[in-house]
């Protein structure tokens, strides 16, 4: 899921559209002092539907608008609910194209990328994604105009991996993930690297994304020196909340799901004990500049509680993009593609720069989640991670 595991996915996702919308050509005209409209693909209606889903990237709007715009024009972003789905995606990148937007930003899951790509390859539109899998890449998906502006899971699974084989140290793991395409594909590379660690016994569990009851797992995990989840953050909640119910006491690792788990405090400080996950990044946790003066402009706009670490890629995606546009001199569609190729941001979760297969970001932070969003602690920092499965 990029994120299909967050708390405020963005998504859209899309298969054809009629001839008018696929020539819409984008919003080019940079001259014309039209404020320049991106779309915002996000989970509108629903459990991930959250109060803040817009917070980072109202802010990233407001900080661009402040300095004057881009080129004297100002931006503006309409949000289409894309739900999570690939027909929902369709739905929304179809009334998104009819609006003529310079670009794209928010693609969450590796379905609907997969689904969109032929369509957004014809309409040529810039496209900001945070789909996690690696296979989703410019030669895979012969597309141009595709760019990735979160870790692949290949990155956050080696990370993990690497963590825990060198700290946990475990002989024996429980590994639980979900049935969905992108967690099938990081449950096999969660097992290569445990396996490469040395980690000789792993016990495997697969759940429907709509499981209500872990228990056969838990179970299984008896005994185990540590357990991995990698879902989404209703079943890695409810792994947290059955293990203790159970009696597991070995350390938990997850995916980025964790921010989710603390942003939302979906499971009470008791259940949190011994849980880890890896995310993109952690703004309050980080000394750089940026993050800096994203958290404390975050607080002064929404107010002093934590901010939400799934959306701070958000806000970097259009600031991004907005270096980008800067480059290519406005937004034609091929000058804007050819300059995210080339443009390079440091932005509040580190450096972007794309690489050969339009993968922009290349970091991961290890997260100990014991102390609640208040009290999380940053263990590691990954910088330099390759986007493709070794």
């Amino acid at each position: 899921m990029s994120h299909r595991r967050t708390i405020a996915p963005a998504v859209l996702a899309a298969l054809a559209v009629g001839a008018a919308a696929v020539g819409c050509g984008g919003d080019s005209g940079s001259g014309s002092g039209e404020p320049i409209k991106i779309a915002w693909m996000g989970a509108e209606t629903g459990e991930y539907a959250t109060k803040d889903r817009h917070y980072a990237i109202d802010l990233a709007i407001a900080d661009i608008n402040a300095k004057g715009g881009i080129g004297g024009r100002k931006v503006e972003y309409k949000a289409y609910d894309g739900g999570l789905t690939p027909q929902q995606g369709l739905t929304a990148v179809k009334k998104a194209l009819a609006d003529k937007p310079a670009a794209i930003v928010g693609l969450s899951t590796t379905a609907q990328v997969k689904a969109t790509a032929p369509l957004l390859k014809s309409a040529g539109i810039p496209t900001l994604h945070v789909a996690q899998s690696h296979t989703l890449g410019k030669s895979t998906l012969n597309v141009d105009n595709v760019f990735r502006y979160g870790p692949t899971e290949a990155m956050q699974t080696h990370a993990l991996t690497d963590y825990i084989v060198n700290n946990a140290k475990p002989k024996k793991v429980g590994l639980l993930a979900s049935t969905d395409p992108g967690s099938e594909e990081a449950a096999r590379l969660l097992r290569a690297g445990l396996t490469a660690g040395g980690v000789a016994n792993i016990v495997e569990r697969r759940v429907p994304q709509t499981a209500t009851d872990l228990t056969e797992a838990v179970l299984a995990f008896r005994g185990v020196d540590a357990t991995v989840t990698w879902s989404f953050p209703t079943i890695d909640s409810l792994f947290l909340r059955q293990r203790g119910q159970n009696g597991l006491t070995a350390p938990t690792f997850g995916d980025n799901s964790g921010g989710s788990i603390l942003g939302g405090s979906l499971n009470p400080p008791a259940e949190l004990k011994g849980y880890h996950y890896v995310i993109a990044c952690d703004p309050d946790l980080s000394q750089s500049p940026e993050a800096q003066a994203y958290v404390a402009g975050y607080k002064k706009r929404y107010g002093p509680s934590p901010t939400n670490p799934q959306l701070a890629q958000g806000y970097d995606a259009f600031r991004v993009l907005a270096a980008a546009i800067e480059k290519a001199g406005g937004t034609d569609p091929k000058a804007l593609t050819k300059a995210l190729g080339g443009v390079t941001h440091q932005g509040v979760c580190g450096a972007y720069k794309a690489d050969g297969e339009n993968d922009l970001y290349h970091s991961d932070v290890i997260i100990d989640a014991e102390g609640g969003l208040t009290g999380r602690k940053l263990l590691k920092t990954y910088d330099g991670l390759t986007s493709r499965a070794g």
